[in-house]
């Protein structure tokens, strides 16, 4: 119809006509493309608050699964530590790390079977579930806080490194477990933390294994609690980002 209009004031040669019904044209269109944008920019928000409800839904199941593994592995440092104190009493903590603030005190279900204490290393399975659809479908843009996007790629790529340094201690676990089977020793095999010890005063290379497993212990708790106190701040952001968008 406009179109007819537009025609029919040209062949009337009725100018001012013509300008306006350009203008209403125009002004037609501009005002689709912004109803388009609001309603793009209005799904784009209800996407990112869901992808933020589903972001801290994962980072709380990283936060108790990161807990889970330091408690392993502080039990694994303390063992190891209980057998060093009789022998290797000169044993210390490397200084060159920050001090362990917590108790470091091993699980009383551990204290029966030290062998296997010695060698449970935890596996740490991120819930990046949420954090790869982003990703892989390109929907990543929703989150207008940059800073946050930011934040959760270098923590998610600290995690997939932490795999990694997992993987490097299994291996050392391995050899571990395949000296206790050199002795004819079990997993599941009771034994007293008096044991241990003498087993490390009489044999020097089950000494520099329990050494070994307190250095990597160690080693690993510290990550880990790095770990969650990055998953803590990121959790607590993207909390605060959820309220501002209500």
């Amino acid at each position: 119809m406009i179109l007819r209009r537009i025609t029919q004031h040209v062949k009337e040669q009725n100018w001012f006509a013509v300008g306006l019904d350009f203008l209403i044209v125009v002004v037609g269109i501009l005002i689709a493309f912004q109803i388009t944008s609001w309603n793009e920019s209005r799904q784009d928000r209800h996407a990112e608050q869901r992808y933020l409800a589903e972001l801290a839904r994962d980072l709380e199941a990283d936060i108790v699964e990161i807990q889970t593994a330091k408690r392993l592995s502080l039990s694994s440092l303390a063992i190891s530590e209980l057998v060093l104190e009789t022998s290797a009493p000169d044993y210390k903590r490397p200084s060159f790390w920050p001090v362990i603030e917590e108790e470091v005190a091993p699980e009383e279900s551990l204290l029966q079977y030290p062998y296997s204490a010695l060698v449970t290393r935890p596996y740490l399975i991120s819930t990046n579930s949420t954090f790869e659809e982003l990703i892989q479908s390109g929907s990543i843009s929703v989150l207008s806080n940059r800073t946050l996007v930011s934040d959760l790629t270098k923590f998610y790529k600290d995690l997939r490194e932490n795999t990694n340094d997992e993987k490097a201690l299994h291996n050392q676990t391995n050899i571990t477990m395949n000296y206790f089977n050199d002795l004819g020793i079990g997993l599941g095999d009771s034994a007293t933390l008096d044991t241990l010890q003498a087993l490390a005063i009489k044999d020097t290379r089950f000494l520099g294994r329990v050494k070994s497993i307190a250095f990597f212990s160690n080693w690993q708790y510290l990550r880990l609690n790095r770990i969650e106190s990055d998953a803590n701040a990121l959790l607590s952001t993207v909390n605060a980002e959820r309220e501002s968008k209500l």
